[in-house]
């Protein structure tokens, strides 16, 4: 197997770590995670990603979820094997080898970056409500206080979560949000098994030229 793992740039610590740990040394293709804004875009992003690699790569590992469809109707040349999830939060939330597409619960948020800081509610609603009007961004920002109830910090194990540092700022979601903060257990199981070719139930193997769409999740 030729293979290179093609994955978003969100999870550049846990893809590094999982090679680490499970001895693997495939090269890395990052995904900018500033398109999983636009999956559309994303999409393309992906097409582009996969026609600068070598003619001999044979086989590309995800590391990523399906994110907003971005890989729906994807029809690739190398064959493609990847987590059945539908996006990297509820890839993290797996701790055993059984199969959930999404792990997610409704009005939490969740927070799985080494750095605390970069994950800021606040910070997303002013770029979200830049160019809006006031009475919309009140709008905006009542519907968000609504529907979030809840800041959880993934806990896989990889950094210390539990730190005052990453407290006051999961803190400061919550706040704004007028929500709480608690923990939730998670892994690194799943990019660990994409690496070591432990491709069970958890996972989709699309041989070259095959179609991917949603039915595969």
């Amino acid at each position: 197997m030729n293979a290179v793992i093609l994955a978003c740039s969100s999870l550049r610590d846990y893809v590094n770590e999982a090679q680490k740990k499970r001895n693997t040394e495939y090269p890395v293709i990052w995904l900018s995670e500033a398109y999983h804004v636009d999956p559309q875009k994303m999409h393309q992003h992906i097409i582009d990603k996969v026609k600068e690699l070598p003619k001999e790569v044979d086989t590309i590992l995800v590391a990523m979820g399906y994110c907003g469809g971005s890989w729906e109707g994807q029809r690739l040349d190398r064959r493609v094997v990847m987590p059945r999830v539908d996006e990297c939060v509820s890839l993290l939330l797996h701790v055993d080898d059984s199969y959930h597409r999404d792990l997610k619960e409704t009005g939490h948020l969740y927070m799985k970056g080494k750095n605390p800081r970069e994950f800021s509610l606040e910070r997303a609603f002013t770029s979200f409500t830049k160019d809006r009007s006031s009475e919309e961004k009140a709008d905006i920002r009542k519907a968000w206080t609504d529907y979030y109830t809840h800041v959880d910090i993934v806990d896989t194990g990889m950094y210390d979560c539990r730190s005052s540092e990453y407290l006051e700022e999961a803190q400061k979601n919550a706040d704004w949000i007028g929500g709480v903060v608690q923990f939730r257990k998670g892994s690194n199981l799943l990019i660990e098994k994409l690496v070591s070719g432990q491709w069970d139930e958890q996972f989709f193997v699309a041989e070259a030229g095959e179609w991917i769409d949603s039915s595969r999740f």
